[in-house]
């Protein structure tokens, strides 16, 4: 009687111990998938940089902007943030008439260093639209990476990037950016940034 009480009792204490088991490999092999991200936009973006000379007025470019939160979390966090980036052409092209831009960003409600930051680090397409020589250009680009969300807690994600961009000069440029991210405890970075940016 005793044994057929205990039998059943330590069937399910297996089965509860399996299950937990099996997330927790679930969960490792996520977190594997993520690190073999970072690492791969890591190495893509040093290999371009190796093989790229820049030429002005085409490349460092540093843009400050205004970013809204789209996601209802990030927006309990704040109604509005700073968004301030990096652009590094690079003179490796993955698609046909496409320029490659590797992008560092900072997107925080403060510069307190609290939480409520992304870092997104990605790699962009920029297509050109045709244009008269000498004529201001306009361009959309699409890019993808990982971002580095620090709100509710603090874990790297997938992230993709599309937008609009306009030459306002022979340096100056204004770009309108819709950013998506996966969940980081429940947070997304899912915003739209619209910056003004210097190329050197």
């Amino acid at each position: 009687m005793y044994q057929r009480f205990l039998n059943p009792m330590g069937s399910k204490l297996e089965a509860t111990q399996g299950s937990a088991t099996v997330g927790g490999h679930l969960e490792e092999q996520l977190k594997m998938k993520k690190l073999f991200v970072v690492a791969g936009v890591a190495v893509a973006s040093m290999a371009a940089a190796q093989e790229a000379p820049f030429s002005a007025p085409d490349n460092l470019g540093i843009r400050l902007g205004y970013v809204l939160p789209i996601d209802s979390n990030l927006r309990d966090v704040s109604k509005s943030f700073i968004g301030a980036g990096l652009d590094f052409p690079v003179h490796l092209r993955l698609l046909p008439e496409g320029e490659t831009i590797v992008s560092v960003d900072w997107i925080g409600k403060s510069g307190s260093g609290d939480h409520g930051n992304i870092f997104p680090f990605m790699i962009s397409q920029r297509f050109y639209a045709k244009s008269e020589a000498g004529a201001l250009r306009n361009y959309g680009f699409i890019g993808g990476g990982v971002a580095l969300i620090d709100v509710a807690s603090s874990n790297a994600v997938l992230a993709f990037r599309a937008g609009y961009g306009v030459e306002l000069g022979a340096n100056l440029y204004g770009e309108a950016t819709f950013l998506y991210t996966d969940s980081s405890a429940g947070v997304h970075g899912t915003s739209v940034g619209f910056y003004l940016g210097y190329r050197f």
